[in-house]
């Protein structure tokens, strides 16, 4: 048993560890592909508003939902099964919230090969990070966690599971720290702008273009 549960802290230590290394390496590799791969439709137009739209409205969902989801998990995550709130949805609603608020800034910079990219490397890492995670939650709460695990999906949410239980006792260090590290996000709103300025001044000359 002590094996197996340091076996299981490893495993998640090593992802938790790895994670903004990940992240890291996901920006530096689709730098390029936003620098110099363009879209085709006109600034401007239907579709371009479209995409910068759905991306801002992506951006605060996210930015809402994750500081919605520390609101309860906030300083409790390793002493009490949360299953209030956003917990009552989903298990892993703060990874959910990362994915859209990501998803929002993909969209914002209207690159087709960005989004791809993102949803490829979002697909094949976090179901390992979720499914780690679980470990480790299993061998904190054992049964309780079983029982919640058989009536609430894992990722994507069921609104119709929704119930907020007690008053979230929010901690303003934790939902400061939260907010902060959403801003990340948001910074994708004035690279788009920023980046769309010099491609149609012709600094920045596209590589590619895609339809």
């Amino acid at each position: 048993m002590r094996y197996e549960r340091d076996a299981v802290k490893k495993t998640f230590n090593f992802f938790e560890r790895n994670r903004r290394l990940i992240t890291g390496g996901f920006l530096l590799v689709g730098l390029p592909l936003i620098l110099f791969i363009q879209h085709s439709w006109p600034e401007g137009g239907t579709i371009d508003r479209a995409f910068d739209y759905s991306g801002i409205a992506l951006i605060l969902a996210g930015l809402g939902g994750r500081a919605w989801s520390t609101m309860y998990i906030g300083g409790r995550k390793n002493s009490q099964l949360v299953q209030d709130g956003p917990y009552s949805m989903c298990r892993n609603p703060l990874y959910f919230f990362s994915f859209i608020g990501g998803l929002g800034a993909s969209i914002v910079l209207e690159n087709l090969v960005v989004i791809i990219l993102y949803l490829a490397v979002f697909s094949l890492y976090y179901p390992l990070v979720i499914k780690s995670e679980e470990k480790r939650l299993e061998l904190l709460f054992g049964s309780a966690f079983t029982a919640y695990k058989e009536k609430v999906p894992a990722f994507l949410p069921n609104p119709f599971g929704f119930h907020s239980g007690e008053k979230a006792p929010a901690k303003p260090r934790l939902m400061a720290k939260t907010l902060l590290d959403g801003t990340m996000f948001l910074l994708f709103i004035p690279l788009a702008y920023f980046i769309e300025r010099l491609q149609a001044s012709g600094i920045l000359h596209a590589c590619l273009r895609i339809p």
